[in-house]
């Protein structure tokens, strides 16, 4: 498994929702990447506190070992329990302060929090890389799948936190995968070009401000493709079906793609295609088969199901010694 990751400098681990094992999978790539590499980390949320601030029940700890670059924020910087060495101090500031990256000195715990936008996260990395990181690991926070974006590949934790019917974690979890493999545009190169939110055509004319509230589809009977910067939702998939337009769709990547992959695939099907301009490698999916409550699931049943759909690995971290 650990070829899995060499070709990829920047992991981002993403859970599919809260308590699925997020943090024990950066746990268990943090332990075993560092063997290997000299690594930097971080993350776009706040990761590594004692306690789940929903269920109020208790999350793994993250541990540093010596030479391990961090960056996090001066409030959690100070309450970490082991000598480090500062690298930098940001100019701006979070909501718990600035932005520390530093060099551990000897094992200890940490909390993350890293830069609270993409673009202050992917500033953070160069840093890491700057002060000698070779990988860098990504703890991405609730609802910050975007954190991908900037990310080589993506390892994403699913398990009974999502429901305690397996059909319906399997149906979650392979409906995202199914977005994170979205073809990678490749006709122009569009990521250079900073638009506001909205529907455009290929010139970049913009043709509405939302997918949400875009009403006028007659002007889109003669377009061949749009670019859609912010959310591609599912009714207006649903609707460019009704109304027998189908064309190509550029969207930034599969965390702004909130239509279901049922009308994503009957829209392929009737000859339309979705693009994304960033695309992650998906390398590992982990299982937690508790729940933050003690609820247990079938987890090969689970490990299974996925599988079928994808070909990479499908494990429970807890079950497997290394990579």
């Amino acid at each position: 498994m650990i070829k899995t990751f060499e070709k990829h400098k920047v992991i981002a681990i993403v859970g599919l929702e809260k308590n699925t094992g997020k943090t024990e999978t950066f746990n268990f790539l943090l332990k075993n990447l560092n063997k290997r590499y000299t690594l930097g980390i971080t993350s776009i949320g706040i990761d590594g506190e004692e306690k789940d601030q929903v269920t109020f029940t208790k999350k793994p700890n993250i541990f540093v070992e010596k030479n391990i670059i961090f960056a996090t924020t001066e409030k959690y910087f100070k309450m970490k329990n082991f000598s480090a060495e500062i690298l930098y101090v940001s100019d701006r500031r979070t909501s718990t302060g600035r932005i520390i990256i530093a060099r551990a000195r000897e094992r200890g715990k940490i909390i993350l929090a890293g830069p609270t936008t993409i673009d202050w996260l992917n500033e953070i990395n160069n840093k890491l890389f700057n002060f000698g990181a070779k990988k860098i690991l990504i703890d991405g926070a609730l609802s910050r799948i975007s954190s991908s974006s900037i990310s080589d590949a993506v390892v994403l934790a699913t398990g009974a936190a999502v429901s305690l019917d397996v059909e319906k974690i399997a149906s979650k979890t392979i409906d995202l995968i199914y977005k994170i493999n979205l073809p990678k545009y490749k006709l122009y190169n569009l990521n250079n070009i900073n638009l506001e939110k909205g529907i455009y055509l290929k010139d970049l004319k913009l043709l509405g401000e939302s997918t949400l509230n875009f009403e006028d589809f007659d002007k889109l009977k003669e377009v061949k493709e749009i670019i859609i910067i912010g959310a591609l939702t599912d009714s207006f998939v649903k609707k460019l079906i009704d109304k027998n337009i189908i064309l190509d769709i550029i969207v930034k990547d599969f965390s702004k793609i909130f239509a279901k992959s049922s009308t994503l695939k009957l829209f392929k099907k009737l000859g339309g295609n979705i693009f994304v301009l960033n695309k992650p490698n998906l390398c590992l999916i982990t299982v937690n088969p508790t729940s933050p409550y003690g609820y247990q699931i079938n987890e090969e049943v689970l490990i299974e199901k996925i599988s079928k759909e994808i070909d990479i690995p499908v494990v429970n971290i807890r079950k497997v010694d290394s990579i």
